[in-house]
């Protein structure tokens, strides 16, 4: 690992990164159980103190922290956080086409997801308990939670995973390979087996996005599109809206359609109005 030592840090380069693959895996897996760790301290803290509270959103929180550890190192070793982080800017034509890609990818998801859930269903007990959280009658902490969940995740989660993590891999190893790894991270991250495969499909979705782009922005917007739009169905559901969205247990076929038709040519835009920065040899699938 190498060290800029004195006040008058030098920005290293970009093919100069501060840490291993190996260093960075670890890292990212270290930042994981913390944040894990700490939440759970804080909800047994909180419970202790105040008892059986009404609110959720304190112990959500700690997803902020889980970016931490890897800011400190880019700070410690001098480098550029815009570089290292994929803070880049795109253009307004792909954030649009972005948008669209970010609605047809949360309505495929939810298709693939009802189909797992059908063959490897999650126990009921589970699913009224993450429900019971997003439906909590603390409206404040229901916008806490909102917040957590789009800025929260999309935020800190790709700049640990697609930024830090998959920036340092694309160096060393194929792209491919580059991606699934924190797209598997990302999958497992939620600790529940039932939505490990959908998950870890978005995540490769997010890590192609980032690395197309050469920018988190567009896999920030899409995750948080994703989360966004999870919590307020869960919120709102209704019969009503049940009746037009869904046909049966499954997401009706129309808005199905229409998604991947905007999934692949959204796709196809960003991919054609875009150019990823070749920084290695082994930058090809």
């Amino acid at each position: 690992m190498k060290s800029v030592k004195g006040s008058s840090q030098q920005k290293l380069s970009d093919s100069e990164f501060p840490l291993s693959p190996n260093q960075a895996v670890l890292l990212v897996a270290f930042s994981i159980v913390f944040v894990m760790l700490f939440g759970t301290y804080v909800k047994i803290f909180l419970e202790f103190v105040f008892g059986n509270i009404e609110w959720n959103s304190p112990c959500l929180f700690v997803e902020f922290l889980i970016i931490v550890p890897s800011i400190f190192v880019v700070k410690k070793y001098g480098y550029s956080f815009k570089t290292f982080f994929r803070f880049n800017s795109v253009s307004l034509s792909t954030i649009f086409w972005t948008i669209i890609f970010g609605l047809s990818v949360t309505i495929i998801g939810d298709q693939l997801d009802r189909i797992i859930q059908s063959w490897f269903p999650m126990p009921d007990d589970l699913v009224q308990a993450i429900e019971k959280i997003f439906l909590t009658p603390n409206i404040v902490d229901f916008v806490f939670l909102l917040i957590i969940a789009t800025l929260g995740a999309g935020f800190c989660e790709e700049m640990l995973f697609r930024g830090f993590l998959q920036n340092i891999l694309e160096k060393k190893f194929r792209l491919w390979v580059a991606i699934v790894i924190p797209a598997l991270f990302f999958g497992f991250i939620h600790l529940m087996p039932w939505l490990v495969l959908q998950i870890t499909l978005l995540g490769t979705a997010l890590g192609v996005l980032a690395w197309r782009c050469n920018s988190i922005y567009p896999s920030i917007l899409v995750h948080g599109i994703n989360n966004l739009i999870a919590v307020l169905y869960i919120r709102f559901r209704s019969p009503e809206l049940d009746s037009i969205y869904m046909s049966e247990s499954l997401v009706n076929p129309t808005f199905v359609f229409l998604a991947i038709v905007c999934f692949i040519f959204s796709g196809r835009q960003i991919w054609l109005s875009t150019q990823p920065k070749q920084t290695s040899n082994r930058n090809s699938l």
